[in-house]
Parts: structure tokens; C-alpha cells; sequence
């Protein structure tokens, strides 16, 4: 085992950095994507899809491998193939392929996901302190700096799959220079399964962190398309909306363990979930950039805090082993993020884009609804 916690935390850190970066590139760049192959939202959506598909395809299966070969090697493993998969998805020609290319995104995605975190808590036991905000922090300033990265490849006239390249580059070299900092699982006696169906005690933060995940997938996909509509204007950035988003998330992951001793944490869910009912609001009522970019930075905000929360809250119960815990609502958030896309794209083809991102305004009232529930000590 690495005896260097501080280098390992570090490299851990990176992993989540590059998946963010990885994940909101080519968020930020769906525009030209839908762009280049003519889609309507419909079609688009229905693309989408594969992303959550591919997603659900891997859950049965990644406990199992993560438990028979580590997560330091699937850590390892996953981001280098997802780098991979992030040109492919730039560089395919055909709707078909995209479709498949996606899949395997989704799918890799998922795998970074569990395998990822099982890695943090194994390093998070080793230093003695936690560490799964700081890291799920780093996966937003990943997002953050992806939005910026975009704009500025975009005014240069990077096309997609060149940008891509670039990105794929940066997290293959990364993936293979960190994977020596990274750790062997710690040996237990009851080993932890990374996938399990939430029991009744977990099944509430199960539903919160769904909400939340389903709100944050539908600005990744849908915040940029949005903002351009609003601009009318194709000649100017398209990606500062979602850029406001991701600043605000990464800094209120930074800020949510000092929030959480000053509000508690039902206080501060509410608080993530109020946030998210106003901004979407005060961007779907008023179109104009500057209302859009505020109300943006406010779901940003609000929906930075809540994994974190509901991480800790988890672990916290008596049901099952932390780690089981962690995964199994790990497991439920991420299918939100991966659903919630495809979901306002059909709805989108029905009654418009503006129309369909009042999902985002019902799922923060559910938000503050489910967590009048929670106890504040959790179950």
C-alpha cells in the first residue's frame, strides 16, 4: 500500500477532476453535436438515451469487478477508457455510432463512478478524515473548466473531435501517471458490495440525491441549448450559462462542510432544494442572459451541497456497512443524472425547451417535500 496519503489524495483528486472534465466536455459541446448530425429535440433526446443505458448496463456488474480486481486497477482502467471513448465520441459520422459510442460512455462513466468512490473512502479510511466532498468538489471545477475550455476552443474554431482529442490526451497521460499513488482496497472480513438495492432506511436519501442528480443531468445536456436560445445570437458564446452553473457548484462544494456545521443538514437540504425552485424560476420567467445567468449560478449552488449531505448521512447508518451505503445511493443519484437529459428532450419536442425545464422547478419542491421527512441524525 502507498504510505503517502497526502499523494494519494492528490491522485484521487485528479481522477475526479479529469471525470468531470471528461463529462462536461462533451456536454458543452452537445450543441455541435446536434448541430452537425441535424437532430430535433426528439431525435436528440433519443440519442441521449444511450448515455443512461449504457449506465444501467454496467450497475449489475460493477461491484462484482471492482471486488475482484481492486479499485485502484478499475479506477485506472475506466478513466483511461473513457478518455478514449470521449473522441469517439467527437469523432463518429453517423447517428448509429454515436449511438453506440454514447453507450459506451455512459457505461465506462458509470464504472469511473463506483469505482472511483469506492477508491476515495479506501483512502479516506487511510488518512482518517473525509475526504468525499473535497473530491466531488474537484469532479465540479473539472465540469467548471470544461465549460470555460469549450468557449475559448469554440471562438478559436476547434472543431468538436479536435477539442475532444485534446481532452482525450490530457486524461490518458494523467490516468497512467497517477495510477502508482493510487491504493489497494483495505482487506475486510465482510467485503464492502459497491452495488446494493437501498434498504427502507436509505431509500429517502435514495430519492433526494435521484432529484437533485436528475436536475444537475438536465442543466449538463440542456442549460446550454437553452442559454442560445435566449441569445439569439449564434455568434456569441453559448456556453456561459452552463459556465455559471459549474462555477457556483464547484464553490459550493468547497464551502459544504462549513455549512453543514453552521445549518445542519436537513436545513442545508432545504436550503440546496429552495435555491433550485427560485433560479430555474427566475431563468424560465425572465429571458433575458443576465436573469438566466443568475438564476443558473443559483441551482448551481443549489445543488452543490447535496451529495455530499446525503453521502454523510448515509454512512451513517446502522443497516449496513458505510461503503454499501455510500454505493447503493451513489448508485440510484447517478441513474437520475443519466435519465433526467433524455426525459426533457421528448418532453422538449412536445412543448418547447423553455416549457420542459419546469422538471427542474417540480424536482427541487420535491426535494424540500422529502426532506421534511429525514431526521436530522438520519436513519
Amino acid at each position: 500500500m502507498n504510505k503517502n496519503p497526502i499523494i494519494s489524495r492528490f491522485a484521487i483528486s485528479t481522477y475526479f477532476f479529469l471525470m468531470g472534465l471528461i463529462f462536461s466536455s462533451w456536454a458543452s459541446r452537445i450543441p455541435s453535436i446536434k448541430d452537425k448530425f441535424g437532430f430535433n429535440e426528439a431525435e436528440l433526446g433519443a440519442v441521449l438515451f444511450m448515455l443512461p443505458l449504457g449506465a444501467l448496463s454496467a450497475l449489475p456488474i460493477s461491484g462484482w469487478i471492482v471486488g475482484k480486481y481492486s479499485s485502484k486497477r478499475i479506477s485506472f482502467l475506466s478513466l483511461f477508457i473513457y478518455s478514449c471513448s470521449l473522441y469517439s465520441v467527437g469523432a463518429v459520422g453517423s447517428p448509429t455510432s454515436l449511438s453506440i459510442a454514447l453507450f459506451l460512455f455512459g457505461f465506462l462513466g458509470n464504472m469511473s463512478n463506483i469505482s472511483m468512490n469506492a477508491q476515495g473512502l479506501s483512502i479516506q479510511h487511510l488518512i482518517n478524515k473525509p475526504i468525499l466532498s473535497g473530491l466531488h468538489a474537484m469532479w465540479s471545477v473539472g465540469a467548471f473548466s470544461a465549460a470555460a475550455i469549450t468557449g475559448w476552443m469554440m471562438k478559436l474554431e476547434f472543431s468538436t473531435d479536435q477539442h475532444f482529442m485534446m481532452i482525450a490526451v490530457l486524461g490518458i497521460t494523467c490516468s497512467v501517471s497517477l495510477y502508482f499513488f493510487l491504493i489497494e482496497d483495505l482487506e475486510d472480513d465482510q467485503p464492502v458490495k459497491i452495488f446494493v438495492l437501498p434498504t427502507k432506511g436509505l431509500l429517502l436519501l435514495g430519492f433526494i440525491c435521484f432529484c437533485v442528480a436528475m436536475s444537475e443531468g438536465a442543466m449538463a445536456d440542456w442549460s446550454s441549448l437553452y442559454y442560445r436560445m435566449v441569445l439569439k445570437d449564434l455568434n456569441l458564446a453559448t456556453t456561459t450559462g452552463y459556465t455559471a452553473f459549474a462555477f457556483s457548484m464547484a464553490i459550493g462544494r468547497f464551502m459544504g462542510d462549513r455549512l453543514m456545521n453552521n445549518f445542519g443538514y436537513k436545513k442545508l437540504l432545504m436550503l440546496n432544494g429552495l435555491f433550485v425552485v427560485i433560479g430555474m424560476s427566475l431563468a424560465l420567467l425572465f429571458e433575458f442572459p443576465v436573469t438566466v445567468i443568475i438564476g443558473f449560478s443559483m441551482i448551481g449552488l443549489g445543488v452543490s451541497s447535496v451529495f455530499p449531505v446525503v453521502y454523510i448521512m448515509a454512512s451513517k447508518n446502522k443497516s449496513m456497512p458505510a461503503a454499501a451505503a455510500l454505493a447503493a445511493v451513489s448508485s440510484v443519484g447517478f441513474t437520475g443524472f443519466l435519465l433526467g437529459p433524455p426525459i426533457i428532450g421528448f418532453i422538449a419536442h412536445e412543448i418547447g425547451l423553455r416549457l420542459s425545464l419546469v422538471i427542474v422547478i417540480i424536482l427541487g419542491i420535491i426535494i424540500l417535500l422529502l426532506t421534511q421527512w429525514l431526521k436530522e441524525s438520519s436513519d
